[in-house]
């Protein structure tokens, strides 16, 4: 009886996910803090009309620095439930590429509304990674 009453308790993980959830647009609920892969399609849902700021992580499947910089950036925004981080192929949504002058790889962007706020190129620690999203963070 007791293994029951513990499993059907919620989590202190689950809790923290219900207080965290925001939604991105009227009808659509989406949990920042996630790390989420967008097309071209889907990134002004995601990314402009987000209700919250949002980094996203331009990238390449060929780019070395941006294998060793996503799962860095992938983790200092799971610490942080304020931000989204949204990543683009850039190789597959050319046409988002090309809107914001993608020229160099990794390009990480913060976006607040539909407006670009800040960006770094290139490669960056993790020290620079949590200042740069709690920068961002503190806009919620």
């Amino acid at each position: 009886m007791n293994a029951l009453r513990t499993i059907a308790k919620p989590s202190h993980q689950s809790v923290k996910a219900l207080v965290t959830q925001r939604a991105f647009h009227a009808g659509q609920t989406c949990f920042t803090g996630k790390t989420i892969t967008a097309t071209s399609k889907d990134f002004d849902e995601l990314v402009t009309k987000a209700n919250h700021p949002v980094i996203v992580d331009f990238y390449a499947d060929w780019c070395g620095p941006c294998k060793m910089l996503g799962p860095i950036l992938t983790k200092v925004v799971a610490e942080n439930p304020a931000v989204t981080l949204v990543k683009i192929d850039v190789d597959e949504n050319t046409d988002i590429a090309s809107k914001y002058r993608i020229a160099a790889l990794p390009t990480v962007m913060a976006f607040n509304g539909d407006k670009v706020v800040d960006q770094f190129v290139g490669m960056r620690g993790k020290p620079q990674l949590e200042e740069f999203v709690k920068k961002h963070s503190e806009l919620a």
